[in-house]
């Protein structure tokens, strides 16, 4: 899942473009903006002695834009408060199998925000034959998933951090990891695009500034990235990400053809977004102006 670019300029400039014209709304605007661009918090967890450690340094190593990765105090510590498991993010980690203790963490977690990761996987089962121990490990996490409710993957951390991610399992992790810190940003573009829509029916003075913005191409991104949240079952059949201005033609007819088969009023809307998305990119990729 795309998001468009947190990084840029476009709502700087916005930001202070409202703040001209209306004091009070630019500080809205700003603070909205903020809270978009805000790094997107993956937080490892567990119990002591997992490798909670270990799973965080692999992280970063490999970066995940946006993200900045933090370790949380051990759960299940004698004598010791279980830390606040509030990542917008969590990588929960487990060595073996899940415990009670740990069951008992992830309890209120969000599946759609967070995973186990099976630590130490070569450790797993009798076998130390690579191919046989990772087919146990990966069986493995199967068993930790429907034991604990949440998606779980396999890695030998210490690999990880060596840097021989064809044998750990990082690979697969971050890209867990990093289609989740991409949920969360299209969620605060949903929160972003929803009070800049707000703030121009309130405010006279910046309207027009404000929906010059909304209908062009960054909100529009934004705003297809968004849909994205609520149309999971037609994601995974959509056309491949475009290269050319057909490609793109082709993924705006796509969505167009979905558009009949929703259920729901919010659905029906959410594929508008994306088909606008595409007609915008076909734009882009012919040369074409757009607005």
């Amino acid at each position: 899942m795309g998001t468009a670019d947190a990084g840029g300029g476009i709502l700087t400039d916005l930001a202070a473009e409202v703040a001209a014209l209306d004091e009070a709304g630019g500080d809205r605007v700003r603070a909205a903006v903020a809270a978009f661009r805000a790094p997107v918090r993956v937080q490892t967890a567990g119990r002591a002695g997992v490798g909670r450690s270990t799973v965080a340094a692999a992280l970063t190593a490999g970066g995940i834009d946006g993200a900045v990765v933090e370790e949380s105090d051990a759960v299940d510590v004698p004598g010791a408060p279980d830390p606040v498991l509030d990542g917008d993010v969590v990588v929960y980690v487990l060595v073996e199998a899940v415990r009670d203790a740990d069951r008992d963490a992830v309890r209120n977690l969000d599946p759609a925000q967070a995973l186990f990761v099976l630590n130490k996987a070569d450790t797993v089962g009798a076998s130390r034959v690579p191919a046989d121990a990772w087919a146990t490990a990966t069986a493995r996490a199967a068993e930790c998933s429907d034991e604990g409710g949440l998606p779980a993957l396999p890695l030998i951390g210490t690999l990880a951090t060596a840097g021989t991610s064809s044998e750990s399992g990082i690979g697969a992790v971050s890209a867990a990891v990093a289609d989740r810190v991409a949920r969360v940003r299209a969620h605060r573009g949903e929160i972003l695009l929803n009070m800049l829509r707000s703030q121009a029916a309130r405010s006279l003075a910046s309207r027009d500034v404000l929906e010059r913005y909304l209908a062009g191409d960054h909100a529009v991104a934004l705003g297809a990235a968004a849909a994205r949240l609520h149309l999971a079952d037609c994601i995974a059949d959509e056309p491949e990400p475009p290269r050319t201005a057909a490609d793109a033609g082709r993924c705006a007819d796509w969505w167009q053809a979905q558009l009949a088969r929703q259920p729901t009023a919010r659905r029906r809307r959410a594929v508008v977004d994306i088909r606008r998305h595409y007609v915008r990119v076909g734009r882009q990729l012919s040369g074409s102006p757009g607005t």
